[in-house]
């Protein structure tokens, strides 16, 4: 009897699982008909007064139910995310800003190359994956109309994009050239011998990896070259999304890169190399979250992650701080400094933006 009534009430949790599965997708279904409203009325994508409402209404109804808020605002902000990405995928659909032109996507076989041959696919664009890496009769073909593409987007590491950005300035590509390397610093000589000999050039970063789905939360930062017009080019692929944009002079981007990618992923690193050999059988909220952070760091590829250490002028200052941070907390540790130690969580509550 007792396993009878024991799935029984499991047959119950799958019917309702199914029922807030085809509930969630109606939800999306509709969230996609409010996008497409707001297109024909030229509103804004994102309406954070709104969403606000619902995650109140979420709460209040999830409180009155004896369910936990914060479950309830959780399984809303998903959902939330889910249609604003439907209705940024309805939006590139629709833009079809590359359609009739083909765009090549140098270091196509790599993952965020592979990202952007989907995103730029999805404006309509005909996409070449020009890589060794990857399959031969595409590279082939894309090599062949790189110098008549309309857009030529470099998703390979700076040093190897540098070395293409020399090689085509004899004769440059006849359309826009554009990088998204994580450093810049190589690429600077080489983008203005490309521009002194005719070469249209653009320069970005998005930042984010290639897992992302949803861009509402993600920075793009548009470098400016010196080419207004090439620049506007690719910042028009990411109009129709909810990403940020964010403009920056070129010559600045590495030394703000050495902050938000050299000191994060070199405090990543220290602290999976801090790590024990044998894991703890507990583990505090706090561990897990740096855990997590560092495996996915370490994770990433090394000649990359190297390349953002080395390769950027700014990363030993950077370091430095890091450095000067770790030995300010042991002598404080050391001398048993509780006023010191209370001093250097003060000045880091000023510091964190969060």
């Amino acid at each position: 009897m007792a396993e009878r009534d024991l799935e029984d009430l499991r047959e119950r949790i799958r019917q309702l699982d199914d029922e807030l599965l085809a509930k969630a997708a109606e939800r999306v279904e509709l969230a996609r008909r409010v996008g497409e409203l707001k297109r024909r009325h030229d509103l804004p994508t994102i309406d954070y007064t709104q969403e606000r409402v619902v995650l109140d209404h979420a709460r209040a109804t999830a409180q009155a139910r004896g369910l936990d808020p914060r479950l309830a605002e959780d399984l809303l902000a998903r959902l939330i995310g889910a249609a604003v990405s439907a209705q940024d995928e309805d939006s590139l659909r629709l833009t079809q800003a590359g359609a009739g032109q083909k765009a090549i996507v140098v270091g196509g076989a790599g993952r965020m190359g592979r990202w952007l041959t989907r995103f730029l696919s999805a404006q309509g664009y005909v996409v070449g994956s020009m890589d060794p890496a990857g399959p031969r009769e595409l590279h082939e073909w894309a090599s062949r109309a790189l110098p008549t593409a309309e857009l030529v987007m470099c998703a390979a590491p700076p040093g190897a994009t540098a070395e293409l950005y020399r090689q085509w300035a004899k004769p440059p590509p006849q359309g826009v050239v554009c990088d998204i390397a994580s450093i810049k610093t190589p690429l600077l000589e080489p983008i203005r011998a490309l521009q002194k000999a005719g070469g249209r050039v653009a320069s970005i970063h998005p930042m984010f990896g290639p897992s992302v789905s949803l861009l509402r939360d993600a920075d793009v930062v548009i470098c400016d070259t010196g080419d207004a017009e090439s620049g506007a080019v690719v910042e028009k692929l990411f109009e129709p999304t909810t990403a940020h944009l964010v403009h920056v002079p070129l010559a600045d981007h590495d030394r703000i890169m050495a902050d938000l990618l050299s000191l994060a992923h070199a405090t990543a690193i220290a602290f999976a190399l801090a790590l024990p050999q044998e894991a703890h059988p507990v583990r505090s909220t706090t561990f897990q979250a740096l855990e997590s952070l560092a495996g996915a760091v370490v994770r990433e590829s090394p000649d990359v992650y190297f390349e953002i250490q080395a390769m950027n002028p700014h990363s030993p200052a950077a370091l430095d701080r890091l450095r000067g941070a770790l030995e300010r907390i042991v002598a404080a540790v050391s001398a048993r400094d509780a006023k010191a130690f209370r001093a250097l969580l003060g000045e880091g509550q000023k510091r964190t933006r969060i």
